[in-house]
């Protein structure tokens, strides 16, 4: 009994060294150059998902990796080992940050779009209430003002499924506007007819 509590003593040991320490020691895995490589291709995962400066994490992240590839190019891997393991928690809460924030904004800009999609099925039986017993010009005048609030809407459409959110978010207000502007001209048509 007391053999196996001494194996099992010392294989715990074994695998704390090789699981911790020796790879702290830059022993066992990767070298402290290709840890700062792999911190740098984190971190620009972090840019593509949208992370950007001004975010705490992404420029923590750019000190530490600074301070990794200063340490590395003084001969420090210990050193450089560490700054770049830290520079990559703090590139993976970037990269969470900038998934956050996108999907954010996709949800609101989803919103908008549907608000106009709204507002644009509102202003076509609008169209249809005002054009009915119309002459020609004033029917062709209540299309041409549905075609221009279509194509507002159809930009935002458009926007937003190329993924460009922040322009959806920064234009909806203006098209939401428009589109309520020509429902009230819709309406003071239908009123004057």
């Amino acid at each position: 009994m007391r053999r196996a509590t001494l194996y099992a003593g010392l294989l715990s040991i074994g695998l704390l060294l090789y699981f911790k320490v020796l790879p702290a020691a830059g022993l066992v895995g990767p070298s402290a150059q290709e840890e700062v490589e792999a911190t740098a291709r984190a971190l620009e995962t972090a840019r593509v998902y949208g992370a950007e400066p001004g975010m705490p994490a992404f420029d923590a992240a750019g000190v530490e990796l600074a301070k990794a590839r200063a340490l590395l190019a003084a001969g420090q891997a210990f050193g450089a080992r560490k700054a770049a393991l830290e520079a990559r928690t703090r590139a993976i809460a970037a990269q969470r940050e900038a998934l956050t924030r996108r999907e954010d904004e996709r949800r609101r800009a989803q919103q908008v779009v549907e608000e106009i999609d709204r507002l644009l099925s509102e202003l076509e039986d609008a169209v249809k209430a005002a054009a009915a017993g119309r002459d020609k010009d004033e029917r062709n005048r209540l299309i041409t003002i549905m075609k221009e609030s279509r194509q507002a809407g159809a930009g935002l459409f458009l926007d937003f499924e190329q993924n460009q959110y922040r322009k959806v978010l920064a234009e909806g207000e203006a098209v939401k506007t428009h589109l309520v502007g020509a429902k009230l001209s819709l309406q003071a048509a239908r009123k004057k007819g």
